[in-house]
C-alpha cells in the first residue's frame, strides 16, 4: 500500500512554493535537495545565537579559562552527536521532525508530540527576543522596549515565512559577518586584557565542570532535536555531519567560546557590560541582531512545520505560512510577559520534555529500523511511543543528573527499545506488518547510497 499523503504533500509544496510551504507534510522531492554550503550556513546561523553568549559567559565567569573552554567543547561535541544522528533520520527520509513522529507515536498520536514540540520552539523565541530588548535597551537606554520586540518579530516573520529559502539566503549573509564580529571581540579582549591575565584568572565562586558542560548542552539540545527541518534537504550524509560539525563546533562553540575569553578578561558574563568595556557599542547591536535573528527565524520555521504538520492530520489543510504569522505573533506575546529571567529554569524543563524525542528517534530510525528501506507507520497511536516519552521525562525530573537533557535523551533511547521490543515485536498489538500494513501506510526510507543514486538520476532528467 503506497502512502498517498507523501505524492499529495508534495504536489502542495510544489504549489505553494512561493509561500514557503517547503514540503510541509511530505519528502523534499530529490531535486529540491540544495547544497552543502546552503544547507551548512543555515546550521550555523541557526546556532550562533544570543543564548549562546549567555551561557558561555556564565561558564567563563565560573571557570579558569582552560575549564571553561573545555567545557565548552565537550558540551558542543555532544551536541554534535545529537544533531548528527537526529538529522541523518531527516536526510534518509526526506521528512520534518514532525513528520517522523508519525511512526513513533502513530499518525494521530503524532499530532500532541507535534504541537509540544511546536509550542517549546516558539516559547524560546519568546524568551529570546524579551532577552534580546532588555539587552538593547541597556545599550541604547532611549530605545523602547515595546519597539524593539516589534521589529524583530517583523524581521523574523520576513524571513521564516519563506521557508528554508529565507533561512538560506539570510544566514549566507550572516553567518561569515558573525564570525567577523566574533573575531573583532576576541582580539580587542586580547589587546585590552592580554593573553597572561586570561590564563591567570581564578573564580570566586567555581563551577563544576559536569555542570558547565550541562549548561553548553541545555542550550542547543531541543534544537539538535530538530536538526532533521534542516537535513532534510542534504544530498549526502557527509553533507549531514559536516553541518552539525559547522554548526556546533564553529558555531555555537565558537560563540560560547569567545563569550567564555571576553567574560574572563572583562571580569563579567553580561553581554552589555562586556560590549561597553571594549569599545564595541555598534559591533555589539549588530552581534545581537543577527544572533538572534538567524535563530529565531529557524524556531519559527521550525514551529510552523509542527503546526502544519499536526493540523494535516487533524484533517484541516491551513498553509504553513498562517502558522508562520501565528508562531510568530504568540512568540512576540511571549516576549511582553518577561519571562527572561527564568530562562535556566525553563531550559532545563524543556530538555527533560523533548530531550527524549531526540533519543527515541536515534532509537526507531538508526537501530530499529536499521538497513530496512521501509517502514510502517501506524495510523492511530504506537503505545511504545508514549510509555517511553512519559516515562523518560518522568524518570529524567526525578534524577539528580548534571546534565539532565543527555539523561532523557539517554532514556527515551533505552526505554523506546525497550518498550518497542516487548509491544511491537513481542506481542505486536498494532499488527505492523510491511507485507499487509492493514493499520497503518508504508514509507520509503532509502540508505544513503540510494539517495545518490536517485539525486543522480534526477539531475540527469531535469
Amino acid at each position: 500500500m503506497a502512502d498517498k499523503r507523501v505524492t499529495t504533500s508534495a504536489a502542495e509544496g510544489g504549489d505553494h512554493a512561493a509561500l514557503g510551504n517547503d514540503y510541509a507534510v511530505g519528502s523534499v522531492p530529490f531535486h529540491e535537495r540544495r547544497s552543502f554550503y546552503g544547507t551548512a550556513a543555515v546550521w550555523v546561523g541557526w546556532c550562533i545565537s544570543l543564548s549562546a553568549f549567555m551561557t558561555g559567559g556564565t561558564i567563563g565567569a565560573g571557570n579558569n579559562l582552560k575549564t571553561g573552554l573545555l567545557a565548552v567543547l565537550a558540551g558542543n561535541a555532544l551536541l554534535f552527536l545529537i544533531g548528527s544522528l537526529c538529522g541523518l533520520c531527516g536526510f534518509r527520509s526526506g521528512r520534518t521532525t514532525y513528520s517522523l513522529f508519525e511512526a513513533i507515536f502513530g499518525s494521530k498520536g503524532s499530532i500532541v508530540a507535534s504541537v509540544v514540540r511546536g509550542l517549546s520552539a516558539m516559547s524560546f523565541i519568546g524568551v529570546l527576543l524579551n532577552s534580546f530588548a532588555n539587552t538593547l535597551i541597556a545599550l541604547i537606554p532611549w530605545f523602547p522596549f515595546w519597539l524593539a520586540v516589534l521589529i524583530f518579530g517583523c524581521l523574523i516573520l520576513l524571513t521564516s515565512i519563506r521557508g528554508f529559502k529565507g533561512l538560506e539566503i539570510l544566514s549566507k549573509v550572516a553567518a561569515p559577518l558573525l564570525w567577523v564580529l566574533l573575531a573583532l571581540c576576541l582580539f580587542m579582549t586580547l589587546k585590552n586584557y592580554g593573553a597572561s591575565t586570561l590564563f591567570a584568572y581564578q573564580p570566586e565562586n567555581q563551577l563544576d565542570f559536569i555542570t558547565s558542560v550541562g549548561a553548553a548542552v541545555a542550550t542547543w539540545v531541543a534544537g539538535a532535536g530538530m536538526a532533521a527541518d534542516l537535513t532534510r534537504y542534504s544530498r549526502k550524509a557527509s553533507h549531514v555531519w559536516g553541518g552539525s560539525a559547522i554548526g556546533y563546533l564553529l558555531g555555537s562553540a565558537l560563540f560560547e567560546a569567545v563569550a567564555v575569553v571576553t567574560a574572563i578578561g572583562v571580569g563579567d558574563g553580561n553581554l552589555v557590560i562586556v560590549m561597553s568595556k571594549l569599545g564595541l557599542l555598534l559591533p555589539a547591536v549588530i552581534v545581537l541582531a543577527l544572533a538572534l535573528w538567524t535563530t529565531t527565524d529557524n524556531n519559527i520555521y521550525s514551529s510552523s512545520l509542527a503546526f502544519t504538520n499536526a493540523a494535516h492530520l487533524a484533517g484541516v489543510n491551513i498553509p504553513k505560512w498562517v502558522f508562520c504569522i501565528v508562531s510568530d505573533a504568540i512568540a512576540m506575546g511571549v516576549a511582553f510577559l518577561g519571562l527572561a529571567g527564568k530562562f535556566s529554569s525553563w531550559l532545563s524543563f524543556t530538555g527533560s520534555l523533548c530531550g527524549p524525542l531526540a533519543g527515541m528517534m536515534v532509537a526507531h530510525y538508526l537501530v530499529l529500523q536499521g538497513k530496512n528501506t521501509k517502514l510502517f507507520v501506524p495510523n492511530s497511536f504506537r503505545l511504545s511511543g508514549w510509555l517511553a516519552w512519559i516515562v523518560s521525562f518522568v524518570l529524567s525530573q526525578m534524577t539528580s543528573s548534571a546534565i539532565p537533557a543527555v539523561t532523557a535523551i539517554l532514556l527515551g533511547f533505552v526505554l523506546y527499545l525497550v518498550f518497542y521490543y516487548v509491544l511491537d515485536i513481542k506481542m505486536n498489538i498494532h499488527k505492523c506488518s510491511l507485507e499487509n500494513p492493514v493499520n497503518g501506510v508504508i514509507w520509503d526510507f532509502p540508505s544513503s547510497r540510494e539517495i545518490e543514486a536517485q539525486l543522480e538520476e534526477a539531475e540527469k532528467n531535469a
